[in-house]
C-alpha cells in the first residue's frame, strides 16, 4: 500500500505525537519514512532564533524512534519560504506516497492560526494527507 510515508516536523508536543504514529504506521506497513523540518526562509541572523537546534532536536527524535521501531528512515532539514509549499514540493520530488502530520505546530503563522500548515498541505497535495490530533 503504501512505501515512502514523509513525516513532517517541528518538534511540538502534537507534532511528535504524529511521528509516533506514522512510524507505527511504516512498521506495519514495512515502509520507510523520510522525516522532515522546514524552517522558514524569513530567519535573520542575529534577530530571530537560529532553527538550527529545534531542527536537529526534532530530527534527532525521528530518527531514534524509527530505530527503535526497526524502521528505515531518512531525516532532512531545509529552509521554505512557507513549511507547506516545502513539504508538498518535498513530497513530489522524493515519490512520498502519504504525508502524516500534527495539526498543530510551532510556526509563526500557525500561533495564530491553527493548523494552518496542515490545512494548507492538505488543500495543495495530490497526495494521501493524514492528519493527527
Amino acid at each position: 500500500m503504501y512505501k515512502h510515508i514523509l513525516i513532517p516536523t517541528d518538534g511540538s508536543d502534537r507534532s511528535m505525537r504524529a511521528v509516533s504514529a506514522g512510524i507505527a504506521l511504516a512498521k506495519v506497513l514495512n515502509a520507510k519514512v523520510t522525516g522532515l523540518f522546514v524552517g522558514e526562509s524569513t530567519y535573520i541572523p542575529g534577530v530571530d532564533e537560529s532553527p538550527k537546534p529545534l531542527a536537529e532536536e526534532a530530527l534527532s527524535a525521528v530518527a531514534q524512534r524509527a530505530e527503535e521501531a526497526g524502521v528505515t528512515a531518512v531525516c532532512v532539514s531545509m529552509l521554505g519560504d512557507t513549511p507547506q509549499g516545502a513539504i508538498v514540493k518535498f513530497a513530489g520530488e522524493k515519490g512520498c506516497d502519504l504525508i502524516i502530520m500534527g495539526t498543530h505546530g510551532r510556526s509563526k503563522v500557525g500561533k495564530f492560526f491553527l493548523g494552518s500548515v496542515a490545512a494548507s498541505v492538505l488543500a495543495e497535495c495530490e497526495i494521501p494527507v493524514m492528519l493527527y490530533r
